[in-house]
C-alpha cells in the first residue's frame, strides 16, 4: 500500500494490519517524535456504523490519554482521500501477547502488570467507557517497559451498549454472556477479559485453549460456555492467585469481582502475602460526598491518596458512581487508638501482638479517619480460602463402552460435575457421578470437575485403555 501523505509527518514503515485499518510508523516533524498512525485501508469502504466506531475510539482514547497505562491519542484527522486516522503514542513491538507466548511472565511481574492493567480498565469504567476487547494483543509495551492498553475500536458507552444491533468480540477472551447474546458488554465482561489476560501472562495462551487439542471456534466456544475455568498449572503460582483468576472467569457475571479495582486490590494482597512490594493502583481517588457539605467530624470518612495517579474525568469532577471508597469502621479506629495507648505504656507482649495484627491485616493508616485506597473492601469474597476436594475418578472398559465413575468426599445436594474428554475436547455437565463413553480403540481420558454454586474444584482425572 502507499502510505498516506500526512502534513507534518514523515512515513517510516508499516507496523501491522487490523480488521479494517493499517498501523504505520511516522516521524512527527514538530515536536520531533515517532508516532503510530492508525488509518483506514484504502480498499475498505466504511459503513456509517464503522465510521462511528472509529470516531468513538478516538474520543474514548482521548478521554483517557493522561493515564500511564493507556496508549495516548495525540490527534486525529482525515487523509486527503477521506480516510479517518488516529495519531497515537508509539510503543515498539511486539505486543504483550507475543512477548509471553514463548516465555510466560514470572509471578511477580504478572501480579504487577495485572494491577496496572486493572487500573487502566477501572479508569475507563469510571469515565463511562467499556473496552469490550481486552486481550494480550491489545496491550502494548512502552519504551519504559510498562503495559499500555490500546485498541478501543469496539468500546462502548455504558448507557448505550444495550441498544446496539451487533457486538464484535475475540472468542478466546470473550465471556460467556457476550458469546451467547445475554449481554453486549458490561463491567463484569471487562473483568472477565482482564482475568483471562492476566491468566495468559502466566501460561502463554488463553484459558480455554487446549495444547495440541481441538481449538477451533466451535470447540473454544463450547469450553467457554460449559467448562469450568482451569488453573494455570504452574507450581509457582500461589493458590490465591489461581483462585482469583478462576473467579474472574466465572460463568455467572455476578460471581466475578464487582470491579476492576477489586481485582487490583486482590492482586496487591497477593503481592504482600508473597513478600513483594505492592504495585500502586493508578486510579483517581474518590472523596465520598453526601451532598450536605464537608463533614468535619472526627469519624468522617476521608481518602488519602497513596501512590495514586490522579486523572480528571471529562466532566471535571471526581464523582465515582461505580466504586465507593472503602470505609474505616469506628470500632476498628478505636481498636487502633487503644493499641497506640498500650504501645506508649511499653507493654512488650502487647507490642508484639500489635505487630502481628498489623501484618495479618496488611498494614493500614494510623489516622482513624483515613482509608487506604489500596485495600479491598471485600477480601474474603474475592479470594476464597477453602477449595473444594477433587473427585476421585476410576474407569472401566466393557465391550464397546468405557464407564467412568467417581466419588466426592464432601458431596452435597445440588452438586454437579463438568466432564471433558482429553483426546477430543468434548465437554458436558452431569448431576450423576457416572459417565459412559464409546470405546475408541485407543486410550480414553476424562477430567471431572465438581461445580458447587460459583465455586469449582480441582480436576480429577482417569484414563482407560
Amino acid at each position: 500500500m502507499t502510505p498516506p501523505d500526512l502534513p507534518g509527518f514523515t512515513f517510516v514503515q508499516h507496523l501491522g494490519t487490523g480488521g479494517f485499518a493499517d498501523v504505520l510508523l511516522y516521524e512527527q516533524e514538530w515536536p520531533r517524535q515517532r508516532v503510530a498512525v492508525k488509518v483506514v485501508r484504502p480498499d475498505i469502504g466504511l459503513t456509517p456504523r464503522e465510521k462511528e466506531l472509529f470516531r468513538s475510539e478516538a474520543n474514548a482514547m482521548a478521554r483517557l490519554a493522561d493515564h500511564p497505562f493507556i496508549v495516548s491519542v495525540l490527534t486525529a484527522g482525515e487523509t486527503s482521500d477521506g480516510r479517518p486516522y488516529l495519531v497515537m503514542r508509539y510503543c515498539p513491538p511486539p505486543d504483550l501477547g507475543a512477548r509471553v507466548r514463548t516465555t510466560p511472565m514470572a509471578v511477580v511481574d504478572a501480579l504487577s502488570t495485572g494491577v496496572k492493567l486493572a487500573s487502566a480498565v477501572e479508569t475507563a469504567h469510571r469515565s463511562g467507557i467499556l473496552h469490550r476487547d481486552i486481550k494480550p494483543s491489545n496491550v502494548l509495551v512502552t519504551t519504559y517497559s510498562e503495559p499500555a492498553l490500546t485498541d478501543f475500536g469496539i468500546a462502548g458507552r455504558m448507557h448505550e451498549v444495550d441498544t446496539e444491533g451487533e457486538v464484535r468480540m475475540s472468542y478466546p477472551w470473550a465471556p460467556p454472556e457476550l458469546i451467547d447474546g445475554r449481554s453486549h458488554g458490561s463491567v463484569a465482561s471487562d473483568v472477565y477479559s482482564l482475568g483471562a489476560t492476566i491468566w495468559n501472562l502466566l501460561a502463554g495462551r488463553s484459558p480455554f485453549v487446549v495444547p495440541h487439542g481441538d481449538n477451533s471456534d466451535h470447540a473454544l466456544v463450547t469450553r467457554i460456555l460449559h467448562t469450568p475455568s482451569p488453573p494455570t498449572g504452574r507450581p509457582d503460582v500461589p493458590p490465591a492467585l489461581d483462585q482469583l483468576l478462576q473467579q474472574c472467569l466465572a460463568k455467572e457475571p455476578s460471581h466475578r469481582p464487582a470491579t476492576a479495582l477489586e481485582v487490583a486490590r486482590a492482586l496487591q494482597r497477593i503481592e504482600a502475602s508473597l513478600g513483594y512490594a505492592r504495585t500502586a493502583v493508578a486510579v483517581e481517588s474518590v472523596r465520598e460526598d453526601t451532598g450536605g457539605g464537608h463533614d468535619t467530624s472526627p469519624d468522617a470518612t476521608r481518602v488519602k491518596p497513596l501512590g495514586v495517579v490522579h486523572a480528571q474525568t471529562s466532566s471535571g469532577t471526581t464523582a465515582d458512581p461505580l466504586v465507593q471508597a472503602p470505609t474505616v469502621r469506628p470500632a476498628a479506629a478505636r481498636e487502633r487508638s487503644r493499641g497506640a495507648l498500650w504501645w506508649s505504656l511499653g507493654g512488650v507482649a502487647v507490642a508484639v501482638a500489635l505487630l502481628l495484627a498489623l501484618l495479618v491485616r496488611g498494614g493500614g493508616s494510623d489516622d482513624p479517619g483515613t482509608a487506604d485506597p489500596t485495600r479491598a473492601p471485600t477480601p474474603d469474597a474475592v479470594v476464597p480460602e477453602a477449595p473444594l476436594a477433587a473427585p476421585d475418578v476410576t474407569g472401566t472398559k466393557t465391550g464397546k463402552r468405557v464407564v467412568f465413575r467417581w466419588t466426592q468426599p464432601d458431596r452435597k445436594a445440588g452438586d454437579s460435575w463438568l466432564w471433558q474428554v482429553q483426546q477430543s475436547g468434548e465437554t458436558g455437565r452431569t448431576s450423576r457421578p457416572r459417565l459412559t463413553l464409546p470405546a475408541t480403540g485407543g486410550q480414553v481420558c476424562v477430567d471431572i470437575t465438581l461445580v458447587r454454586g460459583s465455586t469449582t474444584s480441582e480436576r480429577g482425572s482417569a484414563c482407560v485403555t
